[in-house]
């Protein structure tokens, strides 16, 4: 059996085939004839005679709002993001807050030293939590089994281990093992626990994919140097379509209670910029995008996209060249969205395209104007029902939205109204 990855072959392998570690494979034997005997079980109770006993731990009204409810006693919560974006001191300021508020947290640290861990707390002025520096995940569960906090915090899954296993620490058996173990006593004693897991280079949660499903609350930070977002990707007690703008200060990172044109900078308009709409959560926020078009001496163009995806570009500018009959082949296309924001969103279509033929017609659209909508094949720009009680917030904030509400509905009266300068 691999000890890395749980692969098990009937021959000893000196290289794991399915995840290409060496020298990990152990001999391991296997009694087939013994079975699990089970002499007694618990029996079923209907559903309507169950007590429902849910307790909630409160952090503050916006981290309230954002889970739902608020930290959910019993419930185990799994934090990811890339190194240096801010997990760990968003957990010491989380901790500190549901200490004020009442709760015993213990802040687990297998990364750092019980001395480090301190040190940053009294910067951020957290200091009403309990600290303990250890690697060893049966030690960390036998402490929260007997001093039986409310909250335990694991810093982080993929540095812990188990004696019990022969598997290398952040391997697919320990951080399974791991995982297992918190859960249990999450569950057996009523303890809210938050895990913090490493990502992948591809961005994903790195470890098995059963982790995910395993926990009860999946959330993701990402960011630039000043910016955090904090997303749900998964949530059994309440919306997962929920977001939080975080600001790093220098006291920690703090909720931007409207985000709406926090990225936005004050300089003056010029051709190949335009201002879209991406949706985060309940709020509305304006980014800004920027396309340079300029002659290719290449038989084959280039097509560079920072921050928004690469495949939609190809197919926008597919749309552009079909249906405006402009020769995108002889350009070179650059896009960039501003401030180091990740556009997922197909709602930032038509700003896309409106910049880019922005710059290729040398057109600047004015610093009041947003654009708002979704491109298809066929040259049409559509705009969801669920979108529209955003687009009239921003024009709330005396912003000119463009947008199909507003009778721009196709890629012809786009251009015709970039033509006009808008």
């Amino acid at each position: 059996m691999c000890s890395n990855c749980g692969y098990t072959s009937s021959k000893w392998y000196g290289k794991c085939p399915n995840c290409r570690q060496w020298g990990t494979f152990v001999e391991k034997t296997r009694d087939k004839k013994a079975e699990a005997k089970v002499s007694e079980y618990k029996k079923p109770s209907r559903v309507l005679n169950i007590d429902e006993k849910e307790e909630i731990l409160h952090i503050d009204k916006n981290f309230d709002e954002f889970l739902s409810k608020g930290l959910v006693k019993g419930g185990v919560y799994l934090i990811s993001g890339t190194p240096g974006v801010g997990k760990s001191t968003l957990l010491l300021q989380i901790s500190d807050k549901l200490a004020k508020n009442g709760s015993k947290v213990v802040y687990a640290s297998s990364e750092e030293s019980a001395a480090q861990v301190s040190m940053r707390a009294k910067r951020l002025n957290a200091v009403d939590m309990y600290v303990v520096s250890s690697n060893d995940i049966d030690e960390i569960a036998y402490m929260a089994e007997n001093e039986k906090p409310d909250v335990v915090v694991v810093d982080s899954i993929h540095t812990v281990y188990s004696k019990n296993s022969d598997a290398i620490a952040g391997g697919v058996q320990q951080v399974r093992y791991a995982a297992e173990r918190m859960i249990e006593v999450a569950k057996r004693f009523d303890i809210a626990v938050i895990i913090v897991a490493h990502v992948t280079k591809e961005g994903a949660i790195a470890g098995p994919k059963m982790l995910e499903h395993m926990v009860d609350v999946v959330l993701f930070l990402d960011g630039d140097e000043e910016f955090r977002v904090l997303k749900i990707k998964k949530n059994r007690f309440g919306s997962s379509e929920e977001s939080l703008i975080l600001e790093m200060k220098s006291e920690g990172l703090s909720v931007v209670d409207d985000p709406t044109v926090k990225f936005l900078d004050d300089k003056d308009a010029s051709d190949g910029k335009v201002y879209g709409i991406i949706i985060e959560g309940r709020y509305p926020i304006i980014v800004e995008i920027q396309a340079l078009c300029v002659d290719t001496p290449l038989a084959i163009p280039r097509r560079v996209s920072v921050g928004f995806d690469l495949n939609r570009l190809h197919m926008l500018l597919a749309v552009i060249e079909k249906k405006l009959n402009i020769p995108m082949f002889k350009y070179d296309v650059y896009v960039n969205i501003a401030g180091g924001i990740k556009v997922s969103s197909t709602l930032v279509d038509m700003a896309v395209v409106a910049s880019v033929l922005s710059s290729i017609k040398k057109v600047v659209i004015g610093k009041n104007i947003v654009m708002a909508g979704e491109l298809d094949l066929s040259g049409n720009i559509r705009l969801l029902e669920k979108y529209a009680k955003y687009v009239r917030k921003i024009e709330q904030t005396g912003f000119e939205v463009v947008s199909p509400l507003n009778g721009i509905d196709n890629v012809y009266r786009l251009m015709k109204k970039i033509k006009s300068s808008l």
